[in-house]
């Protein structure tokens, strides 16, 4: 089985505060795009093996893809269910590392998903987010996909039956922003300078305020973000914001004949760009 797992953007980010488990409450808008990696699943009788073309991925547990099979076949084992109890994983990556695109949520989604295809569909759509959540707070979206309203620390899902499908150039400036970082570094800037309210992310000439809590402190260490910000708007998008924690920056196009155009511009400077369109979904069968 082939499946495509599809990178997410977020569209707005709220932080609301951190939770006593030491996760974030979050309110966020989250839209998957059509960069995609491609997952291939293949039966084994027993075992995990995931090889990739990606040699900086680890490919034992503390691969998101990996811990995704072993999280759902230990539950079809306490379940008794007799599932098949191994799977070969080959991923061919193709969302950029560390970027803000929810890669590795995508790619476990796409285990989940794929597996419980493979053994028959024993596991509802809830079930299977009730186990994404084991995995990574971006996992249980990444099973629904499409637009959704996201609470929680992302758990809760809620699919947006409204919303506009767009194009997007989609940039990933050539550096890594932990996510663990990213949210620590808004946590002491919140302890450090409560009365700092609605502080600028630098982007105020171009009046593009962002609508995401974690950009200010993110741009402030990796200031190239604001960078590219700065050139998808001169170049014609309507909108540009960092996605998640970063690096990686959409800029919104009217249409995919000017998208192309921006992304034509935006590839001299930033190989690691993408012309992409909203997806309706999280993963599908390629």
């Amino acid at each position: 089985m082939r499946l495509r797992a599809f990178a997410k953007i977020n569209l707005t980010l709220k932080i609301l505060g951190k939770r006593p488990d030491g996760f974030h409450e979050l309110e966020s808008l989250m839209q998957s795009v059509s960069l995609c990696d491609y997952i291939t699943l293949t039966p084994l009788e027993s075992g995990i093996q995931l090889t990739t073309n990606n040699l900086r991925l680890p490919v034992d547990g503390r691969n998101l893809a990996y811990k995704a099979a072993e999280v759902f076949f230990r539950k079809q084992t306490a379940e008794s269910r007799q599932p098949n109890t191994g799977v070969k994983i080959f991923l061919e990556k193709n969302i950029p590392l560390a970027a803000g695109l929810a890669g590795g949520s995508a790619d476990a989604a796409a285990v989940l998903f794929g597996l419980n295809q493979l053994s028959g569909n024993p596991l509802s759509k809830i079930e299977l987010m009730k186990l994404g959540e084991e995995i990574g707070s971006d996992v249980p979206f990444c099973l629904v996909g499409g637009n959704c309203k996201v609470g929680g620390r992302g758990e809760k899902v809620a699919l947006n039956p409204l919303h506009v499908k767009r194009d997007f150039v989609l940039v990933t400036p050539e550096v890594e922003v932990s996510t663990k970082w990213a949210y620590e570094a808004w946590d002491e800037h919140q302890t450090s300078n409560v009365s700092a309210k609605g502080g600028s992310a630098g982007g105020g000439k171009l009046q593009n305020k962002s609508q995401n809590d974690l950009e200010d402190v993110v741009v402030k260490k990796y200031p190239t973000i604001q960078k590219v910000k700065d050139k998808l708007l001169s170049l014609g998008c309507s909108y540009a914001q960092m996605s998640g924690s970063g690096p990686s920056v959409f800029g919104i196009v009217g249409s995919a004949g000017s998208g192309q155009a921006i992304f034509n511009e935006m590839k001299k400077e930033f190989p690691r760009s993408f012309l992409v369109r909203s997806a309706e979904r999280g993963v599908e069968e390629a």
